[in-house]
């Protein structure tokens, strides 16, 4: 398997865990988001103005949560390792955080904590996940997703362009994980808590013994 189809498979799954994750916040949490950060700040902006800040406030933690998920992630990428063995490790890093996260499920966490971790995780997850086959994507926010897909979907009619089909394709891919996670939590797990987590956990299990198990397979010689 190469590091390319792995990194395609990560993206794609862990996609749709963070579907699944939103749509557990936005029954779970007075509509909040760990992803979609627009969607936390219109929130945010509109409750500050009709409703004033006592109400607004629940909306701050996944916010900086989320800021300082990418800031950590994004100085992970700067490890100095082999592309394999960094890989694996962003992966056993989202392991160990959920498998802290579904522990803390059976605790009293407060609300405004778990929305500023998941926040930190999803800020994280969007920064080290982010590759179907060659094509950079977002694997929780997708307005960026619909509009390249689209553009690409163009390019592929109009100027016969093979490669703009591919990523359009890819793109579709990341798109439908995404609903089909949001589909999972909602009607399989019931946007559950303690579901969503065991399940996002053992996604994530079975995918960094994929990645560390199964080796790239090197061209024999002649």
């Amino acid at each position: 398997m190469t590091f390319s189809t792995k990194n395609s498979l990560t993206t794609l799954l862990q996609t749709f865990i963070m579907g699944s994750i939103d749509a557990y916040t936005f029954q779970n949490f007075d509509g909040s988001f760990v992803s979609a950060q627009t969607g936390n700040l219109v929130v945010f902006a509109y409750e500050l103005a009709s409703k004033g800040w006592h109400t607004a406030y629940i909306r701050v933690p996944v916010l900086i949560g989320f800021l300082l998920g990418a800031f950590i992630s994004q100085a992970c990428k700067h490890l100095k390792l082999s592309t394999d063995r960094r890989f694996s490790i962003f992966l056993l890093l989202s392991v160990i955080f959920l498998g802290l996260f579904y522990g803390s499920m059976f605790t009293s966490i407060n609300e405004l904590n778990m929305l500023f971790t998941l926040g930190l995780f999803s800020g994280y997850e969007l920064t080290v996940f982010n590759k179907i086959g060659g094509t950079s994507v977002n694997n929780a926010i997708m307005t960026g997703n619909l509009k390249n897909f689209s553009n690409n979907v163009y390019e592929a009619l109009f100027s016969r362009d093979h490669a703009a089909l591919i990523k359009a394709g890819q793109f579709l891919s990341g798109i439908c994980m995404f609903i089909l996670g949001i589909l999972f939590s909602t009607y399989a797990l019931k946007a559950n808590g303690t579901n969503v987590f065991l399940c996002a956990l053992v996604i994530n299990i079975i995918l960094l013994i994929i990645v560390t198990v199964i080796k790239e397979k090197k061209p024999q010689q002649d």
